[in-house]
């Protein structure tokens, strides 16, 4: 079929699915809602019932073409059987005239603008790399699949799981237009709790200025989940202003964790609004359908990843799949954005230029300080109650997007506290501000908005192939792959591409540990200060020993840039009388942090070492224990210079099992510079199944790679802009 019909009836197909199990929900649980309502809540309802659906078909791998087509059929044919499209009788207080002829012209022109940028070509970062990336893994294998080397496919996935059906028909557009759905029925649910709470005029309003804020556009327009989960959390909200069964709350709360690990306020917010009026039976009834949805994901990373909140809390929850220091180094990157020099720029940054934070909330945000005019009224108070709670998570990442969560709850207060008069104005004027592409005349020219309306390229007028090849330098990257590498090929990269526009397996370089250890094989071979070129001896009186382990002792201040030195072993070499014990089989070896890699400190092998991936604290160790009581009298470690902090000692345990100090300053000398690293480099990467490294002129020492290929071991295969795919030998 043509490409614009299958993209159409992928996602249409989709939402339809959720609508009906959504409607039979709704008749089962004989929730009062009005007409309006039922509409709405209808689709809302019937995500997350689809998305554990969809969990369940893929844990037992039946995501097949077929199986999805005829369950979906079922679906609608048992809820047109079970007559659950019959819409109540009682309808919400008519909407005033005049925000009957502002709000609906103005929401349908712009809903169209949405839905042609969805239905173009995918091309936003993390929706083209990893929502669909992930996916488009889960839907080759028709199930899920322990993907080690990419973390994001750890993070719950209950929006990915909608798109996972959408994809099997209309793939990427297809998807992007399930997120447009929850786009548009957004500002839908926040103009009915307006006529619920007898604010028409603040709902309607509140609603547009929501709706129309260009960066929620440009999200929910794109397969990404912010708006998704944002629609999610002000139906929890909804549903606890009405007093809805807490059923029906739990099972969109429970969602919220499921579409976004920060979404777990909506479980904050029911238990803290049911707490405050004793409603204990009601927590417990709300508890139920709430882990129905929560679990699945935690199980599952448990299971997989020893973590049951993977990628966060490693240091809760150490294992081999995700390093503890990545996670402290994303969060210090994300409270820092590159241009970001004082938090006094973010009123601006957010409201107006957008290219620093990844977008803006438009010019009209920049009167946010008046929603506090609101606080006379118990609704907008709530209100504000809400945005404080579910903007808690933005001290940790100040990107725009992050703000999303409390916008509907902020932009109704405020709409709520301006006069009503002033109100349609300040909708058009917002409207205006924010059409494609008057942002260009006020905003950055990178701040990522809608810039342009592309009905040639969502109606496939204009093929998805020559716009993207046209437009879009990664896209070239991931046709490059597909064209000059194998099925089954693995390609290693310093950063992401858009993954799904390739089968082939990428192991981004920050997206794993496993990933981040191969990262560092090349950098030992690249920089010297990395490589081990420095012998630290302790020597200490001969005697009989069961265990040795060294210990870091340092406590960098957290405000130093010590306090981010990683220490690592090269070597861990056991001495007696000026001879090396060989490393028995019986020895047992251990490190605390990062056990998984203590063999490095122990292969002989120049190019790897143990590092603790994990910020220098003091009781740092890395332990033999011999197995039986062992003369030894020094321990040399070789060790690279990049961990200027690093303070060591040497214990021993004597055969009483009391452990003691045996050295505290070693005696350090340099060591001949090592031979063969870039060679030996390679050899890891072969040895982890990597084929290929992807190398870009913005990486590291880029041209190394080309000039010194015969000691790398690698060929270069093909070239796209500043892009060059190597093949190892």
């Amino acid at each position: 079929m043509p490409k614009a019909v299958s993209i159409l009836f992928g996602a249409l197909f989709t939402i339809a699915i959720a609508y009906a199990m959504g409607r039979v929900f709704l008749q089962r649980l004989r929730i009062k809602l009005t007409r309006e309502e039922e509409l709405i809540f209808g689709f809302v309802a019937g995500a997350p019932l689809l998305s554990l659906l969809l969990f369940c078909l893929a844990s037992v791998h039946l995501i097949y073409d077929g199986v999805l087509f005829v369950i979906g059929l079922g679906v609608l044919g048992y809820a047109w059987n079970q007559k659950a499209f019959t819409f109540s009788g009682e309808r919400l207080p008519a909407l005033p005239r005049l925000w009957r002829w502002t709000f609906w012209p103005v929401y349908a022109v712009f809903a169209v603008v949405c839905a042609i940028y969805a239905m173009a070509p995918e091309w936003s970062p993390d929706g083209s790399s990893y929502h669909l990336g992930v996916l488009a893994h889960y839907y080759r294998a028709h199930g899920f699949v322990k993907l080690q080397s990419n973390m994001y496919a750890n993070l719950s996935q209950g929006v990915e799981m909608l798109y996972l059906n959408a994809w099997a028909y209309g793939r990427h557009s297809a998807a992007a237009l399930v997120h447009c759905a929850f786009l548009l029925t957004l500002p839908l649910l926040i103009l009915r709790y307006g006529q619920r709470m007898a604010m028409p005029a603040a709902g309607a309003a509140a609603a547009l200025f929501t709706f129309l804020s260009p960066v929620v556009m440009v999200d929910g327009a794109s397969a990404y989940i912010d708006i998704a989960v944002v629609c999610v959390l002000f139906a929890v909200f909804y549903l606890c202003e009405i007093e809805a069964p807490p059923l029906f709350i739990g099972l969109l709360a429970g969602y919220c964790y499921a579409m976004k690990y920060t979404a777990f306020l909506a479980v904050v917010y029911v238990v803290i609004r049911f707490a405050l009026r004793r409603r204990w039976k009601d927590i417990a009834i709300f508890a139920v359908p709430a882990a129905v949805m929560i679990l699945p994901w935690v199980v599952r990373n448990w299971m997989w990843f020893g973590n049951p909140f993977s990628p966060l809390f490693n240091a809760w929850f150490p294992n081999p799949w995700v390093h503890i220091s990545f996670e402290q180094d994303y969060q210090r990157m994300m409270r820092n954005y590159t241009g970001l020099t004082s938090y006094l720029q973010l009123p601006m940054e957010l409201t107006v230029r957008g290219q620093i934070l990844g977008g803006f909330l438009g010019p009209l945000f920049l009167l946010t300080p008046l929603a506090l005019l609101s606080l006379r009224q118990p609704a907008a108070r709530r209100a504000l109650a809400a945005a404080a709670l579910f903007a808690l998570p933005y001290a940790a990442n100040v990107g725009t997007r992050f703000l999303i969560p409390a916008l509907p709850f902020v932009a109704f207060a405020l709409a709520a506290g301006l006069p009503r008069v002033v109100l349609p104005v300040l909708v058009l004027a917002h409207a205006l501000l924010s059409f494609p592409d008057v942002p260009a005349r006020y905003a950055d020219t990178y701040a990522w908005r809608i810039s342009s309306i592309p009905l040639r390229q969502a109606l496939r007028i204009q093929s998805e192939d020559s716009w993207l090849s046209y437009k879009w330098p990664p896209y070239r990257v991931a046709r490059l792959i597909e064209a000059k590498t194998k099925p089954g090929d693995v390609v290693f990269s310093f950063s992401s591409i858009p993954e799904s526009y390739t089968t082939r397996e990428i192991r981004a370089s920050f997206q794993s540990a496993p990933n981040e250890e191969l990262r560092d094989y090349l950098l030992v071979a690249l920089i010297s200060d990395f490589q081990p070129n420095e012998l630290s001896a302790f020597q200490f009186p001969r005697q009989s020993l069961t265990a040795l382990r060294a210990v870091q002792t340092a406590n960098p201040k957290p405000s130093s840039d010590d306090s981010r030195d990683m220490w690592s072993i090269a070597e861990f070499r056991v001495m007696d009388q000026g001879r090396e014990l060989p490393r028995a089989d019986q020895w047992r070896l251990t490190a605390r942090p990062n056990p998984w890699g203590v063999q490095k400190a122990f292969d002989n092998w120049p190019v790897t070492r143990w590092r603790s991936w994990q910020w220098s604290q003091p009781g740092m160790f890395v332990e033999i224990d011999f197995g039986k009581p062992t003369m030894v009298d020094a321990v040399h470690l070789e060790g690279s210079t990049d961990q200027y902090s690093v303070r060591l000692k040497i214990q021993g345990r004597d055969e009483a099992g009391a452990w003691k100090d045996l050295a505290a300053e070693p005696k350090k000398s340099g060591l001949p510079p090592a031979l063969g690293l870039r060679r030996a480099a390679i050899e890891e990467f072969k040895r982890a199944g990597v084929t290929h490294l992807l190398i870009t002129q913005d990486d590291f020492l880029w041209d190394d790679y080309g000039r010194n290929a015969s000691l790398w071991g690698i060929r270069e295969v093909g070239v796209s802009d500043i892009t060059h795919l190597y093949k190892l030998e």
